[in-house]
């Protein structure tokens, strides 16, 4: 409106307005959790996603996005989750949802998981759109051994050839291997030889073993007693052992 000190000759036009739309909006913020941020390989690792409508008006058609990396294996979801999305509908102002994924960890290092979200309405605060949590995988080699003798039936102080096999499984290289091999009473000890490292007191150390390669050793001893005599060989590294089952061995 405007006015002024003289008369006015037409106040028809003295007045004057104008409108602007504002179309609905919808702040959709999402967030990710992970229940271990070391978790060993095998291991399962629970990510909770929540999704928040900070309003000012419901949100309509939300989609969130959930693309799992490399060395992440679902095991099971929550939710409609379908091609890497959850397709949620509606949201009311202040209302949030959470939602769960269960993956079995099947590679090592930093594994990074994204998340994003979208909806209908405009979104006025994109920062908070996106979230991500890592996770750091240590190294881990599924180190096998095992055992065989040339002769299981040999005679009083006949020698008999122990041969002890350990392989690198992976999925990466090995370190610190070792092997202990105590020769039991009835066995005296005359030599040995390994494909590497060497053989002293009951332990061969090996040291690095690199993904899917293998060394052997064998001992020679002299049967000292009649009856049954056991020789069992276990196997340890630096880096985790995803499967122990396979870490002793006996003949």
């Amino acid at each position: 409106s405007v006015s002024g000190n003289e008369y006015d000759i037409n106040k028809a036009n003295n007045n004057a307005e104008a409108s602007i739309t504002v179309s609905k909006a919808a702040d959709l913020a999402v967030t990710k959790l992970v229940n271990a941020t070391s978790p060993n390989y095998g291991d399962l690792v629970k990510w909770t996603v929540t999704v928040k409508n900070n309003g000012p008006d419901i949100a309509n058609d939300i989609v969130i996005t959930d693309v799992l990396p490399s060395g992440l294996i679902i095991k099971s979801t929550t939710g409609n989750y379908a091609n890497s999305k959850w397709t949620i509908g509606s949201l009311n102002v202040g209302q949030s949802k959470s939602f769960e994924i269960v993956t079995s960890v099947n590679k090592t290092g930093s594994l990074t998981n994204k998340v994003s979200v979208v909806g209908k309405e405009y979104d006025y605060n994109l920062a908070n759109n996106n979230a991500s949590r890592s996770i750091s995988v240590p190294k881990a080699a599924d180190l096998a051994v095992t055992k065989m003798a040339n002769n299981t039936a040999p005679n009083y102080h006949d020698l008999v050839k122990w041969t002890v096999t350990v392989k690198n499984n992976g999925p990466d290289a090995a370190s610190g291997v070792k092997v202990s091999d105590v020769l039991p009473s009835g066995l005296v000890y005359q030599s040995s030889s390994a494909s590497v490292g060497s053989y002293s007191n009951g332990v061969w150390t090996v040291g690095n073993l690199a993904k899917g390669a293998s060394a052997s050793l064998n001992i020679v001893c002299k049967v000292n007693k009649t009856g049954s005599i056991k020789n069992t060989a276990s196997v340890s590294g630096n880096e985790y052992d995803i499967n122990k089952a396979n870490n002793n061995a006996e003949a």
